[in-house]
C-alpha cells in the first residue's frame, strides 16, 4: 500500500489544477472578483510584457518551485488562466456573501475547457496560492484569461472615436486616464437598474465593480452592450497588443507535442461531421485553430455568416499606464487583433520550442519571452521575433495543414459549445472562409511595426540605472502616474536592467523602497497610496535626508567591495509653481556633488524654475520642464528628454575604497563581470575623483571572460559621453575617441597625468568608455548560447571583465581648496616673481 499516498497525492494534484477548468470563477482566483480593491485594475499594475515576464520571473526564482520550461508554461494555465468569465446579475436578485456573480460563461471558456482537460497537460503539478502575492497572482490572472466585457461604462460616445494604438506610435484623440475603471456614482445608480449599465468609474473612488451584488436590474447578460467593449488576457508590447494565454498556450503546447484523437474531443463521443481528419496537433487548437473554430461556429449558426470575419481592433484606456483594451466593435469578437497575434506568436514559438530546449534545456520561459519581445537578436534568430509577425505566419503555417486542422477542432468544438443555431453543412467551406480572411487581414489590417522600423527606432544599448525619483505629491497621480511608468518602462526596470526608488520631495523620506522589479513597484505605488502622502517641495529637508542616504550606499558599496555596475540618477519632479531654495539647500546639493560624484541630480518642474534651480545642478541641461496633465497623449513625448538624460550617464566604475568621505587608499587591482548582447553596446564612466593626482600605474582594462562569440571593440573618450566605433557625432568629437579591437588578451588605457591642466576636479573630465559586441547572432545558431551565469539575462551574452589598477580617492571639496591654494600661489609668483 506504499503507493496510495502517492496517488492521493497526484489525485488531490489534478483535481487543483483543473479548478480553472470548471463551469465556475476557480476557488484560488475568487478573490480577484470578490476583494474590491483586487477587483479595481488600478490597484493592479498595468498589462505590459515587461510586467508579464517579471512576474514568471518571480516564480521561477521562487524557491519553492522547481520546474523547467516545459512545466512551467502547462501549470500557468493550469493555475492562473481561465477564459471567459463574466459578470452576471439576475434581475432583482438580492447581494448575498454565498453568491459571487461572475463566472466562465462566455464562448472563449469552452475552448479553454478542451485546452486544459484533453489538450495541454498539467503534469500533475500545481503552484500554491501562495507563490504569488494576491495583487500579482489577480494581475497575472488578467494577462493570461481571454473575455469580453460588453457592458456598458458611459463613455462609448468618445471610446470608439480613437484611433488603434498600435507600435508606430500614432497620434490619437484625447482621454483621460480618469477613465480606466469604471464604478458608478449613487445618482448614477438608479438608471443602471433600468438599463444594465456597468458601473461607471469615478476617479475619486479606487474600487471597480465596488458592490457588484447590489442593484443593478440586469439579466442574466447584458441588456445593453457597450459599443466598445473590454477585451481582457491582453498585454501591451512595442508590436500591438497580444493576448499572451494565447502565446503561453502555444509555448507548452509545443514544448510537450502531441497528436490528439478528435473522438477524444467530442463531447458524449457524437461526431457531427464525418469528413475530417482523426486527429488534430495539440499546437492548432491551442493558437489558430482554437480561436478559428469559435470564430467558424459562432459566427456561422448565430449570425448566419458565409463569409467570417476576423480580427476587431481596438485601443488602450492610457498610452502608458495601459490597463483596458477597447475594442472598436462589439460584434464577431471571436478572433481579435490581440488574439490573431498571441496565436501567431505562440505557434512560432511553439513550432520552435522542441529543437530549442534540446541544444537548451536550461532555458527558462521568461528568457524566451524577453528574446521574442525584444528590438534585435530574437529567439535564438533575429527573425524569430514578434516585429517579424507575418513573415512567421507565412513560415510556419500553411493554409492547407491550417484549414485541416480547424476544421477538425470545429467539429469537436460544436460538440462542446451550446450555439444558437445548428450547422448541418458546408462547415470546411465556413473554415475555408475564415482562413483566407485570417491570412488576408494579417497581411492587410494588421499594421504592427515591422523589423525595419523597430532597428531603426530601437537603442543599441541596454540602459541599467538606479534612478530615484524625489516626487511632489501635490501632482495629481491621473497627471504624473503614466509619466512614471513610462520611465520604468523606459529603463527596463527589472531583474536583469534598472532599479527604481520613490521618494517624497518633501523630506527625502523613502516611499518605495529600492526595487528591480516594475511588478512590485506598480503594487506598491497607486492612487490610494498616493493620496496618503504629505505634498510639496522641501529641498534643504530632502536633498540633506537624499545626501545621507546616498552616502550610505556608497558605505556599503565599500563593504561589498563594489566596483561596478549600474549607474545612479536622482530626479526630481515638481509640481510646485513657486520653489523655495535657500543657502542651507545649495550647500547640501553641493555636497552631494562632491561627495555623491556618480549620482547625476536631475530636475524636473511644471513650470519655468531655472533661475531658480541653475546653481543645484552640474550643467544646465539637467533641468526639465514637463507640463503634465491628466489624459495627456503626449507623456512619451514631454518624458522623453529627461530619458534622453538619463541615458547619457553611463554605468559607474569606482574605487570601492573610497566611501563617501574619499578618505580611502590605493584601490589596488580589482575587478568585476559585465555582459553585452550581439551587436550591443555598453557604455561606462569614470569619475576624476578617482584618478586627479597623477600615478604612472594607474589605468583601466577590458578583457575577455571566456563566453560568448564575437570579437568586442573597446572605445573611450574625454569629450564623448557615449564614445562609439565609426561615430557619428561632430567632426571635433570623431577624433577625441579612441577605439581598439579586443578578440584576445586585454586593451588598456592609461589614465597617467589623466588632469594635468586642470585645477579642480570639476574642471577635470570624466573618461568615457564603451564596449560592444561587433557580431551579430547568426540566425538559428545556439552555438554562441554558452552564458549560464545567474547574471546574463540571455543566454549568447557575452562576459568581459573591466580591471582598475591604482585607482585613488579625491573629493571635490578638496579639489577646490588646493585649485585656490594653487591659484593664490600662481598670482603671488606673476606679481611679485619678477622683482
Amino acid at each position: 500500500m506504499y503507493w496510495l499516498p502517492i496517488f492521493l497525492v497526484a489525485a488531490l494534484g489534478s483535481a487543483q489544477g483543473q479548478q480553472t477548468a470548471q463551469t465556475r470563477v476557480a476557488d484560488s482566483l475568487s478573490e480577484c472578483y470578490s476583494n474590491p480593491v483586487l477587483a479595481d485594475r488600478n490597484n493592479l499594475p498595468p498589462v505590459t510584457m515587461q510586467v508579464l515576464i517579471d512576474i514568471i520571473r518571480k516564480i521561477e526564482d521562487n524557491p519553492n518551485v522547481n520546474m523547467d520550461l516545459r512545466q512551467l508554461s502547462s501549470v500557468l494555465l493550469h493555475t492562473y488562466r481561465q477564459d471567459g468569465i463574466e459578470f452576471h446579475q439576475r434581475e432583482n436578485l438580492v447581494a448575498t456573501a454565498n453568491v459571487l456573480p461572475f463566472a466562465p460563461t462566455f464562448s472563449s471558456f469552452h475552448r479553454h475547457r478542451l485546452l486544459l482537460t484533453r489538450l495541454i497537460p498539467n503534469n500533475l503539478q500545481v503552484l500554491g496560492n501562495d507563490t504569488l502575492p494576491s495583487v500579482l497572482k489577480c494581475t497575472l490572472h488578467h494577462m493570461l484569461s481571454t473575455t469580453v466585457d460588453a457592458r456598458v461604462r458611459g463613455d462609448e460616445s468618445s471610446c470608439n472615436q480613437l484611433s488603434q494604438y498600435r507600435a508606430l506610435r500614432t497620434a490619437r484623440s484625447g482621454r483621460s486616464i480618469s477613465d480606466d475603471v469604471e464604478i458608478i456614482k449613487p445618482a448614477v445608480l438608479k438608471s443602471a437598474n433600468r438599463n444594465g449599465k456597468l458601473r461607471r468609474y469615478d476617479p475619486n473612488n479606487d474600487v471597480e465593480f465596488s458592490n457588484s451584488g447590489n442593484g443593478g436590474l440586469m439579466s442574466e447578460r447584458q441588456v445593453a452592450e457597450s459599443t466598445c467593449p473590454l477585451l481582457d488576457g491582453v498585454v501591451n508590447t512595442p508590436w500591438g497588443a497580444v493576448s499572451a494565454g494565447h502565446v503561453i498556450a502555444g509555448i507548452a503546447a509545443g514544448a510537450q507535442p502531441q497528436r490528439v484523437n478528435v473522438m477524444d474531443l467530442v463531447r458524449d463521443a457524437n461526431l457531427n461531421y464525418r469528413n475530417v481528419q482523426q486527429t488534430v496537433n495539440s499546437i492548432y487548437p491551442a493558437t489558430l485553430s482554437g480561436d478559428l473554430a469559435e470564430a467558424v461556429l459562432i459566427q456561422g449558426t448565430e449570425r448566419g455568416s458565409t463569409s467570417i470575419s476576423i480580427g476587431t481592433a481596438g485601443n488602450w484606456n492610457s498610452t502608458q499606464a495601459t490597463r483596458h483594451f477597447m475594442l472598436h466593435n462589439r460584434i464577431n469578437v471571436e478572433m481579435t487583433d490581440p488574439e490573431i497575434r498571441g496565436d501567431i506568436d505562440g505557434f512560432a514559438l511553439g513550432s520552435t520550442i522542441t529543437s530549442t530546449l534540446g541544444a537548451i534545456s536550461t532555458l527558462k520561459l521568461s528568457t524566451l519571452l524577453d528574446m521574442y519581445y525584444s528590438s534585435r537578436n530574437g529567439a535564438f534568430d533575429s527573425n524569430l521575433r514578434a516585429c517579424n509577425r507575418r513573415a512567421l505566419l507565412q513560415q510556419y503555417v500553411t493554409n492547407d495543414n491550417l484549414i485541416s486542422e480547424t476544421n477538425a477542432f470545429a467539429a469537436a468544438l460544436d460538440t462542446n459549445m451550446p450555439l444558437r443555431g445548428t450547422i448541418i453543412g458546408g462547415l470546411d467551406q465556413l473554415v475555408t472562409s475564415a482562413v483566407t480572411n485570417l491570412m488576408s487581414y494579417t497581411t492587410s489590417n494588421l499594421n504592427d511595426m515591422n523589423c525595419v522600423t523597430t532597428l531603426a527606432q530601437s537603442n543599441d544599448f541596454r540602459l541599467r540605472t538606479n534612478l530615484y525619483i524625489a516626487l511632489d505629491f501635490s501632482w495629481p497621480y491621473q497627471a504624473v502616474e503614466p509619466a512614471i511608468s513610462h520611465l520604468v518602462e523606459s529603463i527596463e526596470v527589472g531583474k536583469y536592467g534598472s532599479s527604481i526608488t520613490l521618494l517624497n520631495a518633501l523630506d527625502g523620506s523613502i516611499v518605495i523602497n529600492t526595487t528591480f522589479s516594475s511588478a512590485d513597484f506598480y503594487t506598491e505605488y497607486n492612487a490610494t497610496r498616493h493620496a496618503q502622502i504629505q505634498s510639496g517641495v522641501n529641498l534643504e529637508n530632502s536633498l540633506t535626508r537624499i545626501k545621507l542616504m546616498m552616502q550610505e550606499t556608497l558605505l556599503n558599496e565599500s563593504t561589498r567591495n563594489y566596483v561596478g555596475g549600474n549607474s545612479s540618477v536622482l530626479l526630481y519632479m515638481i509640481n510646485n509653481g513657486n520653489l523655495q531654495t535657500s543657502d542651507r539647500a545649495w550647500e547640501q546639493a553641493n555636497e552631494i556633488n562632491n561627495t555623491v560624484p556618480d549620482l547625476r541630480v536631475l530636475y524636473a518642474s511644471a513650470t519655468n524654475q531655472l533661475d531658480a534651480l541653475l546653481p543645484y545642478v552640474r550643467e544646465v541641461q539637467d533641468i526639465f520642464n514637463i507640463g503634465l496633465a491628466a489624459g495627456a497623449t503626449n507623456v512619451a513625448s514631454i518624458m522623453n528628454p529627461i530619458v534622453l538624460r538619463i541615458q547619457s550617464v553611463g554605468r559607474r566604475i569606482v574605487n570601492p575604497t573610497c566611501g563617501f568621505l574619499f578618505n580611502g587608499g590605493s584601490s589596488g587591482t580589482r575587478q568585476f563581470d559585465d555582459y553585452v548582447e550581439p551587436g550591443f553596446i555598453n557604455f561606462y564612466r569614470l569619475s576624476p575623483n578617482y584618478f586627479y593626482e597623477n600615478n604612472d600605474n594607474r589605468r583601466v582594462r577590458v578583457s575577455r571572460s571566456g563566453t560568448g562569440g564575437g570579437s568586442l571593440t573597446v572605445c573611450h573618450s574625454r569629450s564623448v559621453v557615449l564614445p562609439r566605433p565609426n561615430s557619428t557625432a561632430n567632426v571635433q568629437d570623431i577624433s577625441a575617441i579612441t577605439c581598439q579591437p579586443l578578440v584576445s588578451g586585454n586593451v588598456e588605457i592609461s589614465l597617467q597625468n589623466a588632469c594635468d591642466g586642470y585645477w579642480s576636479i570639476r574642471e577635470c573630465p570624466p573618461l568615457f568608455l564603451s564596449v560592444r559586441s561587433d557580431s551579430s547572432l547568426p540566425a538559428g545558431s545556439f552555438a554562441s548560447a554558452s552564458c549560464t551565469d545567474a547574471n546574463c539575462r540571455y543566454p549568447y551574452d557575452i562576459r568581459f571583465q573591466i580591471q582598475i589598477q591604482e585607482l585613488g580617492c579625491f573629493s571635490g571639496a578638496t579639489s577646490v581648496t588646493a585649485s585656490f591654494i594653487v591659484l593664490l600661489s600662481a598670482l603671488y609668483i606673476t606679481l611679485y616673481g619678477s622683482s
